[in-house]
């Protein structure tokens, strides 16, 4: 059988980072073949580990496949020895400690670059390298309450609210996951690698161009509108017979077909209703009379019908029911994982299917 190598192979990667944003960027790499070697101090380990209990688990897992481990104190001068010998020999370094620990710990980027002028060094942090806040300890939480997405988030009139998951993280991941690989292409070209500097708070905010454009152009503060857009209506959540659904129209022949399908000559026909602008001025109205058609039905019945009438419309769905999703099923986003210290369990697997590896 010819070998097919897979996309990351060959390159060596040294995860010093802890918790979710450096691991899981880390850990994106070895799914796609890189040789990952989790750095951990000894006894404690990951915070992540402690966290959800001591060992493996199923939260540390799903961070942390596909790496190998080396329990490391940095503390100690033939610990910080072992990690420097590590780094010399690494394509990649991921670090998330606040901005001058690795400098003590003997891994900083000056020091570890000029031993291994090709590393691509990426250090994560709540608010970067430098400026006023550099120094400050940064999390998920912190960064989505400065970042401004929790004030774009919850129902009008509602305090400020906290979006599911770790948005804030996992946005930093994907950054951190993608500028190395365009650091990696720079490496081939010149030779020379490169530190990276990702945060969480300039992660979370780059993932807001729509709302900060809207901010910028109109110089007017952006509200809290719950599950609606507020600059384009039907693009909201609406209740069923039975549950909830999404509906987003985005031109004039959408709403015909939308108002077609559900049969109300109110909203096909009254000159309230007849465009975007008329809409949102209007809003109120023209959702009571949508869901008081919807209520008619069951979520199914009515996603099948928007679906006949391409309209982009979708269920709600709560967590469990995610899973049960027969194109989250044939998509193959669940990986059965024999996890060493743990044993068989599920999680996610990586996102993006590749033609040739």
């Amino acid at each position: 059988m010819t070998h097919r190598p897979t996309r990351l192979e060959g390159l060596r990667v040294l995860d010093c980072s802890r918790v979710t944003a450096g691991p899981y960027a880390a850990m994106l790499m070895g799914d796609l073949g890189a040789d990952v070697i989790k750095l951990e101090r000894p006894g404690r380990g990951d915070d992540f580990r402690s966290l959800r209990g001591k060992g493996m688990s199923a939260a540390f897992a799903s961070v942390n496949r596909n790496k190998r481990g080396i329990a490391v104190d940095l503390g100690h001068p033939d610990g910080r020895r072992v990690a420097f010998e590590l780094a010399r020999r690494a394509d990649v370094l991921i670090e998330n400690f606040l901005p001058g620990v690795a400098e003590r710990q003997g891994l900083g980027y000056a020091a570890v670059i000029a031993a291994n002028p090709g590393i691509v060094y990426a250090s994560i942090t709540g608010f970067g390298q430098d400026g006023p806040l550099s120094r400050r300890p940064g999390y998920n939480l912190i960064a989505q309450g400065m970042s401004g997405i929790m004030a774009l988030t919850g129902q009008p009139g509602d305090p400020p609210t906290r979006t599911g998951g770790s948005i804030s993280d996992l946005a930093a991941s994907y950054l951190t996951f993608g500028m190395v690989q365009a650091a990696l292409v720079h490496r081939a070209r010149t030779g020379r690698g490169q530190h990276l500097d990702v945060s969480l708070l300039a992660s979370t905010i780059a993932m807001l161009p729509d709302p900060v454009a809207h901010y910028f152009d109109s110089g007017k503060r952006p509200t809290r509108e719950g599950n609606r857009n507020p600059n384009l209506t039907p693009a909201e959540a609406y209740r069923t017979g039975d549950g909830y659904l999404n509906v987003v129209l985005l031109s004039p022949d959408q709403w015909e077909r939308f108002s077609g399908v559900l049969g109300d000559p109110v909203l096909r026909d009254d000159p309230r209703f007849a465009t975007n602008q008329e809409r949102l001025a209007h809003h109120a109205e023209m959702k009571a009379r949508v869901e008081a058609v919807l209520a008619t039905d069951t979520t199914a019945e009515w996603v099948a019908r928007f679906e006949e009438a391409q309209i982009a419309a979708g269920p709600i769905y709560e967590f469990d029911e995610v899973f049960e999703d027969p194109q989250v099923k044939h998509l193959g986003l669940v990986a059965q994982v024999e996890q060493p210290g743990y044993g068989t369990l599920r999680m996610v697997d990586f996102p993006v299917r590749a033609s040739a590896t």
